[in-house]
């Protein structure tokens, strides 16, 4: 079997480069959303901007026939595809497609799909595809007219949850001797985080939850973390995604902040002296943060300046606490 991956990850970083020099800004998404290899964001310092998803798809050409399929569910207005090609003589080109131009293609089953070779790529169909100012443009205009799509994102460290569900069970093991605590499940934590804390509670809306997670520590032995997604008890689904990393999860968490920021009302539950300086950054620029966090005497030392709640009642009442014994 062929390996693609080198070949995709050349197309990517040349499409890449190719909107860079037409200014646009763009970022990778920590996570695949609806084929979304790369996003463009209209304005990278306002909270809610504008964003197209960008799937980068690349091809080595010759006078033999191959095919790009993109699943019917992925084009949505604010989507555009990109196919690098290269040859033979190593000859480099870059087409991008709309939405409109995606839905014209043939279908098989749930997918779109285009056909082509080396002649093809000479028509007049693919010409007037490659990319150049007048097409970055359109996307300019396109992208002007976009709405701004509101969603709410739970990004977990963690190391902290873990922390904060030891810490509260010794907090109320001492105040309750007698309680039998239940395991936790995430999605409860997830919902009492957002029925206490979320304020944007009155809108219809996507909810993300990232949590990340340390090969060297064991969060999973005293937390559920069940599904991959469930409702709320007003409606709204949440997705859960889980990221297991070797690397700093502080690192992680701070790059998946900067990747959601632009476009999501952010809850982020961390408390760490090491978030101090990069959050106080975002909120000298205006960015607002729901911050969920252990108080100064149950161990904090992180000071920022944003809106902030106690951790440990979501914990409490995910573990079997009733109201008023919290």
């Amino acid at each position: 079997m062929v390996d693609n991956k080198p070949l995709e990850e050349q197309a990517e970083n040349y499409i890449k480069s190719q909107l860079l020099r037409f200014g646009f800004n763009v970022a990778k998404p920590s996570f695949d959303k609806k084929g979304s290899d790369l996003i463009i964001l209209d304005n990278v310092e306002r909270q809610n901007a504008r964003i197209f998803k960008i799937q980068s798809k690349g091809r080595t050409i010759s006078d033999k026939s191959t095919n790009i399929k993109i699943p019917i569910s992925y084009v949505e207005n604010e989507f555009i595809l990109f196919i690098y090609t290269i040859d033979e003589e190593r000859n480099e080109s870059c087409f991008i497609f709309f939405s409109n131009d995606i839905k014209l293609w043939k279908k098989n089953g749930n997918d779109y799909i285009l056909s082509f070779n080396k002649k093809k790529i000479s028509t007049e169909y693919f010409t007037n595809k490659l990319f150049n100012q007048n097409l970055a443009t359109q996307i300019k205009t396109v992208l002007s007219k976009a709405e701004i799509k509101k969603y709410t994102s739970v990004i977990i460290d963690g190391i902290f949850l873990e922390k904060a569900i030891i810490k509260t069970i010794q907090t109320y093991q001492e105040l309750w001797p007698d309680k039998i605590f239940v395991k936790p499940d995430l999605s409860s934590i997830i919902e009492n985080i957002l029925n206490r804390y979320d304020r944007h509670k009155s809108e219809k809306k996507g909810i993300n939850c990232y949590l990340l997670l340390s090969e060297s520590f064991g969060l999973e032995s005293i937390i559920n973390i069940g599904s991959s997604s469930f409702n709320t008890e007003d409606g709204n689904q949440v997705r859960i995604f889980v990221n297991k990393t070797d690397e700093m999860i502080a690192f992680e968490v701070l790059e998946q902040l900067k990747r959601l920021i632009n476009n999501d009302n952010i809850i982020l539950v961390a408390d760490d002296i090491i978030y101090e300086d990069e959050l106080n950054k975002l909120k000298d620029k205006g960015v607002e943060i729901i911050l969920v966090k252990l108080n100064e005497n149950d161990g904090s030392n992180m000071f920022v300046q944003f809106m902030w709640g106690d951790m440990m009642y979501p914990i409490g009442t995910a573990i079997g606490l009733e109201g008023y014994e919290l």
